[in-house]
């Protein structure tokens, strides 16, 4: 999976939830320390203080894994 593509993912998440999308992104990708399976991080509005919405997808599959909206 590409940058790219996790991205679309999880703001295809973010608007199925009905979770605002605040620019700009920040996508890494992680392996997280319990896991054998790469994670791509996507957090949202990443200059303020905190994001306000996080999306974990596999990199294999494409599935999102995880998904917090912080309300300010």
């Amino acid at each position: 999976m590409t940058r790219e593509e996790a991205i679309a993912a999880a703001r295809l998440t973010a608007e199925w939830e009905g979770w605002r999308w605040y620019e700009p992104v920040r996508a890494t990708r992680k392996k997280p320390l319990f896991s054998r399976r790469p994670l791509w991080d996507v957090r949202t509005n990443v200059r303020q203080t905190r994001c306000d919405l996080q999306i974990l997808i596999d990199d294999d599959t494409g599935q999102v894994r995880g998904k917090r909206y912080f309300t300010r």
